[in-house]
């Protein structure tokens, strides 16, 4: 049975990868979410969604105090620093991974390698951020950059990832659907999966918090997680890092703080909130604004607002790349056979609505919870 199949292959590749979260659901552990809900659908079982480093979390907040004046960020990066002979940054141009190494910058720590991924060509206009916010601030970081990367996937890496009929299901991805070119890039990325005594800063979480029964939390879903990212070895989620969770919950009080300010909740009883990229969230947050943030392009789910996966659609027709669309259409063909419900905007939003939770705390008084233990029965 293919499904069986897929799980085997994801559950051995959790096993040695040891990825900071997964999900588990009977004998497997699994690193993708739209083949857990296959599973789920096929089984009418229920997965649970794990935290690795959970009993880590709850001993560091105990009888402890979140110091909204402590930098737990520059901390936790001369920490890594300081235990890695290779520290790297997986650098986007995005404002998460630019503060990182700002941070880095304003406190002379080196970053032996900034790492940048291109599709096909710098200069496509999917590329944007890249050309025009990326490389001009190499100038700026030079001081403590050792070797700023250009990680180029190409179409054809897109093509050959997307020949797999399965591949939504086969591999670490985002959580979203349609699954985007992005899927294919780690493939790109093989150069850097044996290297010892290193450490890959991954800089792109952002605090997602909440208000349930009138009490907040902070908490990690996992539709928020990078999942593909998390088929690097040695790679260190920055913001969502057992090592770092103060760091995490002061965001996510100061975010709370912000939106009691300014009157922002409407259902005390559930409600759910994320910064976004705009310079007021960036302000609140105390993480850097982007020198030319308007270039920046808007992604996520597949709308008219995604700018970023509808030019790099255009790109790849524009460029006669046919079979890497026939590939990926395919593979998207395959999906809806297995979640036809998915074909309308309502079935896809529910899908999309099935979010697993690792654990929830409480920004007062920190104590933590399972989703088991805050909502054994869900919202």
């Amino acid at each position: 049975m293919k499904l069986l199949d897929l799980c085997r292959s994801s559950h051995q590749r959790v096993e040695t990868q040891n990825p900071f979260c997964y999900w588990h659901v009977d004998d497997f552990k699994l690193d993708n979410k739209h083949l857990v809900m296959w599973y789920e659908k096929e089984f009418g079982k229920s997965a649970k969604f794990v935290y690795r480093d959970y009993e880590k979390i709850k001993n560091s907040l105990a009888n402890t105090t979140i110091d909204l004046d402590h930098d737990y960020h520059l901390e936790f990066l001369k920490r890594l620093r300081a235990e890695n002979k290779s520290l790297k940054l997986m650098y986007s141009g995005g404002t998460d991974s630019a503060t990182v190494l700002d941070m880095a910058h304003r406190n002379g720590i080196i970053v032996d390698e900034t790492i940048t991924l291109v599709i096909q060509d710098i200069n496509l206009p999917s590329n944007i951020e890249q050309k025009r916010i990326v490389v001009p601030s190499m100038g700026l970081y030079s001081s403590v950059v050792g070797k700023a990367s250009h990680v180029v996937y190409t179409y054809e890496d897109i093509e050959k990832h997307f020949e797999n009929p399965y591949a939504f299901f086969s591999g670490p991805c985002d959580a979203v659907i349609p699954v985007g070119f992005p899927a294919a890039k780690y493939t790109a990325l093989k150069d850097y999966y044996n290297q010892t005594d290193t450490c890959i800063i991954s800089g792109i979480d952002k605090p997602e918090i909440l208000i349930y029964k009138g009490r907040w939390y902070a908490t990690c879903i996992d539709g928020a997680v990078a999942w593909g990212d998390q088929s690097i070895p040695n790679l260190v989620p920055f913001y969502m890092d057992s090592r770092n969770i103060k760091g995490y919950l002061k965001d996510c009080i100061l975010f709370r703080d912000h939106l009691e300010k300014n009157n922002k909740i409407k259902d005390r009883n559930l409600q759910f909130f994320q910064p976004d990229q705009s310079v007021e969230h960036t302000e609140i947050l105390r993480r850097v604004s982007i020198t030319g943030h308007e270039e920046q392009l808007t992604e996520g789910k597949f709308s008219t607002n995604n700018e970023k996966t509808l030019l790099r659609f255009k790109e790849c027709f524009g460029h006669n790349k046919f079979t890497t669309l026939i590939n990926y259409f395919k593979a998207m063909e395959t999906f809806f056979e297995v979640f036809p419900e998915t074909k309308t905007a309502q079935g896809l939003d529910q899908y999309h609505n099935n979010g697993k939770f690792a654990w929830f705390i409480d920004l007062d008084s920190l104590q933590t919870y399972t989703q088991e233990e805050l909502i054994p029965k869900g919202f």
